[in-house]
């Protein structure tokens, strides 16, 4: 066999036997060959809100919110109903501060205005969206009717709150005010109950 033939035949089966080599085999020179670099598409990591995030109490903040309702038993009987509140979470269950209460009819005005201490219950099957708040506090409150009167007041309840996904909660609250109210002619009042509705922000 000549020369030209030997060089026709290296050049034919060496390429073959590398094709057919297993994987992992190292070339004649003895170093490894280099590993198949495949890239594994991964999601990006972003910023992503879920629903239970948005309905977490912050500790050490405040809040506040109102609401619209009624108010019944007043020395005037039912009356248009207004309530406003702001709150500071010492924790996620527990909040203290103040609550204004309104009462409307067409010869009454009454205003009370207490300390409230609310503890809050998880709902469960709500994703944490959904939350119990019982309440109670001390206060006073002020009729102005047949004759003005100025009294204590024990506000005292339960409300539901549910939360957005932008953030907002909507309120249901059910209050009983215990009070001495003397209004004069047998308008006297000493439990009014109370219901409301609104938002907390």
């Amino acid at each position: 066999m000549d020369a030209r033939m030997r060089h026709r035949l290296t050049w034919v089966v060496l390429p073959a036997l590398f094709a057919a080599a297993p994987a992992g085999a190292q070339p004649p020179n003895g170093e490894p060959a280099p590993a198949a670099q495949s890239e594994v598409s991964r999601p990006r990591e972003t910023d992503r809100s879920y629903p239970g995030e948005a309905a977490e109490l912050q500790p050490g903040t405040w809040t506040g919110g109102g609401g619209l309702g009624i108010l019944g038993s007043t020395p005037d009987g039912s009356a248009f109903a207004m309530n406003g509140n702001l709150e500071y979470l010492l924790n996620e269950r527990v909040s203290v501060g103040p609550l204004l209460q309104m009462g409307f009819t067409d010869d009454l005005t009454q205003v009370g205005l207490s300390a409230q201490g609310k503890y809050y219950l998880d709902v469960p099957g709500t994703s944490n969206r959904g939350k119990l708040a019982l309440q109670s506090g001390l206060g006073f409150v002020h009729a102005d009717f047949l004759r003005d009167d100025t009294s204590w007041l024990v506000p005292m309840g339960v409300g539901y709150e549910y939360t957005l996904d932008a953030g907002t909660t909507l309120t249901a609250n059910a209050l009983v005010n215990f009070t001495n109210l003397r209004t004069g002619f047998g308008t006297d009042a000493d439990v009014m109950p109370g219901l409301t509705f609104g938002v907390r922000f």
